[in-house]
């Protein structure tokens, strides 16, 4: 079995598309949202995808995941949502979405600007926020390059 690029950021296995790998960080209190999340993704979906939960409780079983939750730590995949490349064993594109995404369009669209000749790809752009607290009363911490 051979994975090979297409050139499109597309892998294929002897001529068989692979699933776009989409990593969703889960929050158990959010649940609900988690489900709506996945249910846009496949409504709407054209392409084969693979939806992954990143859940820290279970990466804290694997020993994947040790560290503490911080006080500005709004939710469980803050910081376990880097593991994404290694969950995705280092191979072809995959996406981290957080679990109160909605998706309103088929998510070909976006996988469809993935380049090859990046190693990673992200949204830029400036924002502060405007509010004091974040979810749950967590307290909104401003610093450079947070989103």
């Amino acid at each position: 079995m051979s994975l090979v690029s297409n050139g499109n950021g597309h892998l294929a296995c002897n001529g068989i598309e692979k699933p776009f790998k989409i990593f969703v960080g889960y929050y158990p209190r959010e649940d609900l949202t988690y489900k709506v999340c996945c249910h846009s993704l496949h409504k709407r979906s054209s392409i084969p995808i693979e939806i992954t939960l990143i859940k820290q409780s279970e990466l804290r079983k694997s020993g994947l995941y040790w560290r503490e939750r911080g006080q500005t730590k709004s939710t469980e995949f803050s910081f376990s949502c880097f593991l994404t490349p290694y969950l995705a064993n280092y191979e072809g594109w995959a996406m981290f979405v957080d679990c109160d995404f909605l998706y309103l369009n088929d998510i070909k669209e976006l996988r469809d600007l993935v380049d090859d000749k990046y190693a990673i790809m992200c949204v830029q752009h400036e924002y502060t926020s405007k509010e004091k607290t974040k979810m749950e009363g967590v307290v909104q911490t401003v610093y450079p390059r947070k989103n």
